[in-house]
């Protein structure tokens, strides 16, 4: 029996990777977390290739959970550590440090779950088990990144028309360009007088519902909070996404 250790992988930001501000992209944060855990997974085998093509299995991207201290900014070298956290019933959960040498920038949680991509259904842990890697539970009830309470006077903040360079290889919007509609629809991004005026983010949460894909209409929906907001991407009726942010005060 194998045990899965952290993992730890070194990234320079680069100046295509930031917003404006010189911060990193959410986008490109949900992607270098994606990137980090399939460079761990590889190591054991549990690869998206290795697992599609020995089991037919796929991990897929359920939440994310977020707290941030501030965003890495362009040319810092940030180190990420990840380490999985255990199960909770089907859920699989990753935790992730972002930091510039000592200083923590952000702590982030995914949980995902195991699919059969022959029967697009959930499949249990216990798929895994030839592997034979033991995988320590140290995921505190706390951690567990729960439903949404999304209230029922939600506004149309625009529509976001799904393009061909959202896709990934399944024919499905990628995780991360979540990521790009929801800074692109937060409450705090407009033009006030000619300058841009916004809040910074301290917790933030994304549920994903249902997959989007070429050429859907996603209306965006959204409420603003005392400390932050609640957004949807709904198609045809159907819940895409759901998140709930936090700003500093």
């Amino acid at each position: 029996m194998r045990i899965m250790t952290d993992y730890m992988a070194v990234k320079k930001i680069a100046s295509y990777e930031v917003n404006l501000f010189g911060e990193l992209r959410l986008s490109t944060i949900l992607r270098i977390c994606q990137e980090v855990a399939e460079e761990h997974l590889t190591k054991y085998q549990m690869d998206h290739v290795t697992l599609m093509k020995t089991q037919n299995l796929a991990f897929l991207i359920l939440r994310v959970g977020m707290k941030i201290n501030r965003l890495p900014k362009d040319g810092e070298t940030i180190t990420v550590l990840t380490r999985p956290e255990g199960n909770s019933g089907a859920q699989f959960y990753r935790s992730y440090k972002i930091c510039v040498d000592k200083e923590e920038l952000m702590d982030i949680m995914y949980s995902n779950i195991l699919v059969d991509s022959n029967t697009h259904k959930i499949a249990h842990p216990s798929r895994l088990d030839y592997l034979e890697i033991d995988i320590k539970q140290t995921l505190s009830p706390k951690e567990k990144l729960n439903k949404l309470k999304i209230p029922e006077d939600m506004q149309l903040w625009g529509v976001r028309q799904i393009c061909f360079s959202d896709l990934d290889f399944n024919g499905h919007m990628s995780n991360s360009i979540y990521g790009n509609i929801i800074e692109d629809y937060l409450p705090y991004n407009y033009i006030n007088d000619s300058n841009l005026i916004r809040k910074e983010l301290y917790k933030l949460q994304i549920n994903y519902v249902k997959e989007s894909k070429l050429k859907d209409s996603m209306s965006v929906y959204g409420k603003e909070l005392e400390q932050g907001f609640i957004m949807t991407g709904n198609v045809e009726g159907c819940r895409t996404f759901e998140c709930q942010g936090e700003f500093r005060l």
